[in-house]
């Protein structure tokens, strides 16, 4: 009875010190994503990377996402929620450029450590900045078209959500590197969905017999695009260069639908932006800005070593 007794008051003093948030606790961190990383194997993988460096730098993460990325209310209204719940810091891959600028300034105000992964805001309002360069990604994709296809012919870009910093950051850098040298038809967006990106390729393969090249900015769009290229059987015509990975994404690739993909370090970027929390809690002063890099993936270099260790991870990279 008496060993019980002291085990009962031993479990209480631990749930007391956990509840009021003493030292002896964890720093709570809550990241929010465009995506629910179970629908997508891009932000699987950062969550991945969080969950991992949340582990090694002893903190308490929990991850939440809206519907998807066109979600920015549902966005707006999870950060608004975090910010109640009074976190050390807030992860955030903001949807919408502009319209989360006003949640990070009021999570700053509560005192809260905002970092931005991915995907930013237009004002330079959060502690620090995790992330591709996506100007820099973008420019690769135009050389890989470069490189590809012939000056003068047409090609289409299919991007994703006009509002988000990376669609921004991507279209800017592709239309830089091409610099005039490729006309661009059309450019469409595809709201992130799969399926409304098989529509659009479908019907863009289906109007322009002279189109020559598809630039798809990320993961749904690449694979909508991908699979109406691959069944309209002109896949040898048309070269696809694409932005991010999967196991479907180096399937098509090794088929030949896929010429080239930018692939970005989702892992790395959700390990590194734990650690730049963990900096910011500690009274430190991290980068304001780290690119995490991309690489770009073709049928002749993906089973190089590096790229081998990044395309098809075993137990994180």
């Amino acid at each position: 009875m008496i060993a019980l007794g002291l085990l009962a008051a031993l479990l209480l003093a631990i749930a007391y010190r956990e509840d009021s948030g003493t030292p002896s606790a964890k720093p709570k961190v809550i990241a929010i994503f465009k995506a629910s990383g179970a629908a997508n194997a891009f932000w699987n993988s950062v969550s991945d990377g969080v969950t991992s460096g949340a582990q090694d730098f002893g903190l308490d993460i929990s991850i939440k996402a809206p519907r998807d990325e066109i979600y920015v209310d549902e966005q707006i209204a999870i950060v608004r929620e975090a910010i109640g719940k009074k976190p050390a810091a807030i992860v955030l891959a903001a949807c919408d450029v502009h319209r989360l600028v006003d949640p990070v300034r009021e999570a700053k105000a509560r005192g809260i450590k905002v970092v931005c992964i991915d995907s930013f805001i237009e004002t330079e309002d959060a502690n620090a900045k995790v992330g591709t360069d996506n100007f820099e990604a973008g420019q690769k994709c135009g050389v890989a078209l470069l490189r590809i296809l012939p000056a003068g012919s047409s090609i289409a870009v299919m991007s994703y959500v006009q509002g988000s910093s990376t669609a921004i950051g991507r279209e800017s850098g592709l239309r830089d590197a091409l610099g005039g040298k490729l006309a661009i038809a059309s450019t469409s967006y595809s709201s992130s969905d799969e399926g409304i990106a098989y529509e659009q390729a479908k019907a863009l393969l289906e109007r322009d017999p002279a189109l020559a090249g598809i630039a798809t900015l990320n993961l749904p769009t690449t694979l909508g695009a991908a699979r109406a290229l691959e069944e309209s059987g002109r896949q040898a015509k048309v070269a696809l260069v694409a932005f991010d990975d999967s196991p479907e994404v180096m399937r098509l690739i090794e088929r030949g639908v896929i010429r080239d993909a930018i692939v970005q370090k989702p892992f790395n970027m959700g390990y590194i932006t734990m650690r730049t929390v963990e900096e910011l809690l500690a009274g430190k002063r991290p980068s304001a800005y780290t690119n995490t890099g991309s690489v770009d993936i073709d049928k002749a270099n993906m089973f190089e070593p590096e790229n081998e260790k990044l395309l098809f991870p075993v137990g994180g990279q």
